[in-house]
């Protein structure tokens, strides 16, 4: 309360960058390189509310009416939901429980029609939370490059494993865009 008084006195309260504050926008890269291994800059980093937020934005530039975008079945329900309010349709690619809940890559490419338009990562995934290794992301990203799709990759869950098997897709892409989410909250 002194604080937000403090501001108000020294006229110290005004609207920060709509972008994020560069500082903050520093250190996530800072982070983002030390633990992730990602190279990225404050340019790079939009801030926002939360991920949830994040993600309808990124859905609303990406998605056109009929534009198919392709999630893990089962999924975080705000993917689907902001698709279908930017008249997209949400596809569900398998992932098998029987194998620790991983992604089907066979079954992925399968749903990938003219109409797709990104591919949904969510590692470690929300509701199952299997963490998806090196060689299964990788294959995830064959994918989407060799069919020109955007990946979405969240990872808010990124700290919250019991294994090193974590490996951030951004890490991994070279040619294909990653647009990454991660954040505070977890």
């Amino acid at each position: 309360k002194e604080a937000l008084c403090r501001a108000l006195q020294e006229d110290n309260n005004y609207y920060s960058a709509s972008e994020g504050i560069l500082e903050l926008r520093e250190a996530v890269a800072k982070k983002e390189k030390r633990v992730n291994n990602v190279e990225i800059t404050a340019k790079d980093i939009l801030i926002t509310e939360g991920i949830s937020e994040g993600i309808q934005m990124s859905l609303a530039a990406i998605v056109e009416r009929g534009d198919e975008i392709l999630f893990p079945g089962p999924t975080y329900p705000p993917y689907s939901s902001y698709t279908k309010f930017f008249e997209g349709t949400p596809v569900a690619y398998e992932t098998v429980e029987a194998e620790n809940w991983q992604p089907n890559v066979d079954d992925l490419r399968k749903k990938i029609t003219k109409k797709t338009k990104a591919l949904v990562i969510i590692n470690p995934n929300n509701p199952t939370g299997a963490v998806y290794g090196r060689k299964m992301i990788q294959e995830m990203i064959d994918v989407a490059a060799e069919h020109g799709l955007i990946v979405l990759s969240d990872e808010i869950y990124d700290l919250l494993t019991y294994s090193d098997n974590f490996v951030s897709t951004a890490s991994l892409a070279k040619d294909v865009p990653v647009l990454g989410f991660n954040g505070f909250s977890k």
